[in-house]
């Protein structure tokens, strides 16, 4: 594949890309899931039972119908996002970005040098190797990089975290950001949506990719109009248990009355 067909090109080049959440860690769900439509799934190892080793596992479910799978790690460790890369997924997303100095470290644990540290040893995401020189030439272009700007520590740092070279993304937190200034989480208080578009101005004069969680299609014009193109929306649970409850929920009403 071209480095523009890459989910990494298609970010780089202004591309509005939707994904959901992936937290079932199950090959059936993954297989399910890759053929809903999205631009990615965002498999999650921060909030999910869901280690890199699990990773290698599910991909090639997802592979069988060219899905592009992003792994959050549970924390800024060198050992996650290597092991996620070398697994073989298409980029890594790391939370609580909240100093250069963070962003410098997500971007050596996940580029190979020059630009970052990168151990070489991608066992899988070079076809166990049958790829290997190829893999490590492509690898920093091939795989993004996103990290989160959650905390109002990070907002004042934004700028400069954002210049950090071998970043793609700059993905909003809303409910974390909410929770460190003080407000109640889930409320669209002024002072968030302050704090967002300062994230996204950052973003903007750097040349970065602009990324949030949406719950409605309201919240999704509102963020487009502020130069966002990257998406998340629902989770599979959500989709799991929504699509139960509407399927009893229909067949109750044509159920006749008791007497």
């Amino acid at each position: 594949m071209s480095e523009a067909g890459t989910l990494a090109g298609r970010i780089r080049a202004g591309q509005t890309l939707i994904g959901t959440w992936f937290t079932i860690p199950h090959p059936m769900v993954a297989e399910v899931l890759a053929q809903g439509g999205f631009d990615f799934l965002l498999l999650d190892g921060e909030h999910g039972p869901v280690s890199p080793d699990t990773a290698a596992l599910l991909l090639p479910s997802t592979e069988l119908h060219g899905g592009s799978v992003i792994y959050r790690v549970r924390a800024n460790r060198v050992d996650l996002i290597r092991g996620a890369l070398d697994a073989g997924v298409s980029g890594v997303m790391v939370p609580m970005v909240e100093t250069v100095a963070d962003a410098l470290a997500a971007r050596d644990a996940a580029r190979y040098p020059p630009l970052g540290r990168r151990g070489i040893g991608p066992w899988r995401a070079s076809n166990y190797y049958e790829d290997y020189v190829g893999y490590v030439a492509r690898a920093n272009k091939a795989t993004c990089l996103i990290v989160q700007i959650e905390s109002a520590a990070a907002v004042e740092q934004v700028d400069s975290i954002a210049a950090v070279e071998g970043i793609e993304v700059l993905f909003v937190g809303p409910a974390d950001l909410a929770a460190s200034m003080g407000l109640r989480v889930g409320e669209t208080h002024p002072d968030l949506m302050a704090a967002i578009e300062q994230v996204a101005a950052a973003a903007h004069r750097r040349g970065k990719a602009i990324g949030i969680d949406v719950t409605s299609r309201d919240t999704f014009a509102r963020f487009q109009d502020m130069g966002f193109t990257f998406f998340t929306h629902n989770v599979d649970t959500s989709f799991l248990l929504d699509g139960a409850r509407a399927a009893s929920a229909g067949l109750r009403t044509l159920m006749a009355p008791e007497t």
